[in-house]
Formats: C-alpha cells, sequence, structure tokens
C-alpha cells in the first residue's frame, strides 16, 4: 500500500512552510489532520497576538494624542473633557471596583487584578507626592491639598493638615484664605453643600478669638459638658439654655463681639438675644426655644403649633428689623441684611429636617438650628480654639521635599 495521491503545502508550528504527502492509510491521515489542526491554531493564535499588539500600540497613541490635548486646552475645558463620569469611567476601565467581583475574596480580588491594582495604587502615589503641597505653619510643615469638592465659582477649596489631603478644609477667595467651622449636623450619608458650614477669614477668626478670654479656654469643654446634660436629661426649661448662652457667648462660634439678652426692638418684638457681628458691626437676631416641643404633627408629619408659632415670631422680628431699621438706628440697634436663628428641636428625622430646609428657602433670612446643630458647632468652634488659634497662617513658599 502505498501510492501518494498528492503533496499538498501545509504550515508547521515554526512558521515554516512543508510538503505533507497525504496518504491513503487511515493512521497516517489522522496524524496528518493533527498537525493541520495544530498549525491552525497557530496561525489563529499569531492572528489575536497581532491584533493584540496593534491595539496596545493604537491605544497608547490615542491615550498620548488624549495627554497632548488635556494639556494644551484651559483649566476649564480640561475639567469639561474628564468631567461628567469620564475619569471615573477610566479609573473604572483600569480596574473595576471591589463590588464587581462578591463572589471572591478581597485578596483574590487583588491577586486576580494584581496588575491592574498595581496600577491604580502608582495613580494614588503619584497624586499624593505631587500634588499636596508642603508648606509651614510657625515652622511645623503642613500640606494644602486640593479637594475634589469645588462649591465656590471665585475661589478655590483646599484642604490643609498635618497629612496629605487630610485636615481642614479651606476656602482662598478674593486673594484670603478662609477655614470652615460646621454650621450644623450632619447625618451618614448626607449631601452636604455651602449652607452646612461658615467659612471664616483668618483675620476674622483672630478677632473673634480675642472675645474668649485665655483663662476661659480651659472652661470650654465644661459648657460643652453641661448642654449635653441638659440635653441627655431632656431639660425642657428655656431659660437653662439662655443662660447658658449668657454665660458662653462664644458658644455661637465667636462670631458675634457682643451677645444682648432681650434688647427690645418695640414694646411688641423682644427677642432672646440680639448679636453684634464681628464683621461689621451690625445685628442678628437669636431666638431660642426648648429643644424637646413637638414640631410635627403625629398624623400626615405636618408642622405642628409650637413650631409655626416659633417661625412666625422669626418672621416678625426679621420683618421689624428690615421694615424700621432707621427706627432702630435711632435707638443704638444697626440691622443690614439681618438674620434670624431659631434654635429649636432635638432628636428629628432625615425627613422632618428635610420639611424645615424646604421651609427655610421660602425665606433665607431666618436659619433653623437644632440642638444637634448647636452642639456640633460649638464643638467645631472649641476644636478652632484651641488647636488652630494663632497657627492658620501659612508660608507660601512651598517645599515639595519629602
Amino acid at each position: 500500500m502505498g501510492c501518494i495521491s498528492e503533496v499538498l503545502p501545509i504550515c508547521c508550528q515554526n512558521g515554516r512552510i512543508y510538503e505533507i504527502h497525504i496518504y491513503h492509510q487511515i493512521g497516517v491521515i489522522c496524524e496528518v489532520l493533527q498537525i493541520y489542526q495544530s498549525c491552525m491554531q497557530w496561525w489563529i493564535n499569531m492572528s489575536q497576538h497581532n491584533d493584540m499588539k496593534e491595539r496596545i500600540t493604537e491605544a497608547k497613541s490615542l491615550l498620548q494624542k488624549a495627554s497632548e490635548i488635556i494639556q494644551e486646552v484651559s483649566d476649564v475645558e480640561a475639567a469639561k473633557i474628564l468631567g461628567d463620569g469620564v475619569l471615573d469611567l477610566l479609573l473604572r476601565s483600569i480596574l473595576k471596583p471591589r463590588e464587581g467581583f462578591p463572589e471572591i475574596s478581597i485578596y483574590d480580588y487583588l491577586l486576580q487584578n494584581k496588575h491592574r491594582a498595581t496600577l491604580v495604587a502608582s495613580l494614588r502615589h503619584a497624586i499624593i507626592h505631587n500634588y499636596s503641597i508642603k508648606g509651614t505653619v510657625e515652622g511645623k510643615p503642613v500640606f494644602v491639598s486640593p479637594d475634589f469638592q469645588q462649591w465656590f465659582k471665585d475661589g478655590v477649596m483646599f484642604l490643609q493638615g498635618e497629612k496629605q489631603f487630610e485636615g481642614l478644609m479651606g476656602l482662598y477667595q478674593d486673594g484670603e484664605v478662609k477655614f470652615a467651622i460646621a454650621a450644623r449636623d450632619a447625618r451618614e450619608g448626607e449631601q452636604l453643600g455651602p449652607d452646612d458650614f461658615i467659612f471664616i477669614s483668618i483675620e476674622e477668626m483672630k478677632e473673634r478669638f480675642k472675645r474668649i478670654k485665655p483663662k476661659s479656654v480651659d472652661s470650654l469643654d465644661a459648657a460643652v459638658k453641661h448642654l449635653e446634660y441638659l440635653l441627655e436629661n431632656q431639660i425642657n426649661d428655656e431659660s437653662e439654655y439662655q443662660s447658658l448662652l449668657e454665660e458662653n457667648p462664644w458658644m455661637l462660634g465667636a462670631e458675634y463681639g457682643a451677645i444682648d439678652p432681650h434688647r427690645a426692638l418695640d414694646d411688641k418684638n423682644i427677642p432672646d438675644f440680639t448679636g453684634v457681628r464681628v464683621h461689621d458691626g451690625y445685628r442678628d437676631i437669636i431666638e431660642i426655644k426648648p429643644p424637646f416641643l413637638h414640631l410635627f404633627q403625629t398624623r400626615g408629619g405636618e408642622f405642628a403649633s409650637d413650631f409655626n408659632a416659633a417661625w412666625n415670631q422669626a418672621e416678625r422680628y426679621i420683618d421689624f428689623a428690615l421694615n424700621d431699621s432707621d427706627y432702630l438706628r435711632r435707638k443704638g440697634l444697626m440691622f443690614e441684611n439681618p438674620k434670624c436663628y431659631l434654635l429649636i428641636g432635638y432628636d428629628l428625622t432625615n425627613d422632618q429636617r428635610k420639611k424645615i430646609a424646604v421651609k427655610e428657602r421660602m425665606n433665607p433670612s431666618i436659619r433653623v438650628l437644632t440642638y444637634e446643630d448647636f452642639l456640633t458647632y460649638t464643638k467645631a468652634t472649641i476644636q478652632f480654639v484651641k488647636n488652630l488659634k494663632g497657627k492658620l497662617d501659612v508660608d507660601t513658599t512651598a517645599d515639595n521635599s519629602g
């Protein structure tokens, strides 16, 4: 047995062309077919390999081109190019977040995505070491880092602290550095905005802190503990809270150079306090109500009579201060764009707080502070007094070493 019917050129695995003699014997034919299949698989693999090389080259070229474009455009244009989720999309293309792999352990997730995870870590390393700028405060190193939140068109927000991308929330605006004090209590997962903070310039902060006598600094915590005691024991006597504020006016954030109790606007309008603002000398109104009033109806969740009465009272004070400013000026009470801070309520639900926020938007001159807000604001003020008094001016000569 043995005549050859034809000679067929076939590609073998090393890429060279060989002549394979096809015999009629079954065993030989099977063997040749196996070789043929192996050769075809090699061609497929080589084709995919070449295709992948081309894709890698193409991707690098596109990234290089995009990099050049982003470098050339303006600051605003760069944000438009990479905003609207594009930057997040790029990061997710490098490494899908852990939530996308719920069936494996954290370590397996890192192992299976070793090179991608390393790229993400390299990005973090580069960002931290290149974009957190070192300065000094009283000879001590601090880092000033960009913040992902930017609420002001005419200013830039940043973080300043002993560690990179950590520390105080700051604002540089109109050539002036300001720092944020929490203005109210924030719930977990709640979206925060500029109305939740008060930004105070260094000079204004120093002026405010002059009002706090050095000998009283050690007693700051005692005032907060007393406030916590009143709330924990559900003390609903309004006079207790009025006395606490009279003795510790700094609890309003040292925003006021003087706080006067019961200064009558006229015979019918006598707020609990009026405070003289440090930055311009004009007054605001502070009205205190007990913390444990029922502010919402049990059925329907609408505002209860206690809240409506307090709100109407605040509106009446604001209207009088705005409409009778000349009369009040002759009495020595100066009002210009006054606000009324209404301290009321404790342990409200998120839905109740949202309803109050809607009410505030109807009259921006009235700001409702719950007692949690008051406690948060007070603690934030203490933090500034203890740790930052006289320690905010940064030497702007950047030191990028380390």
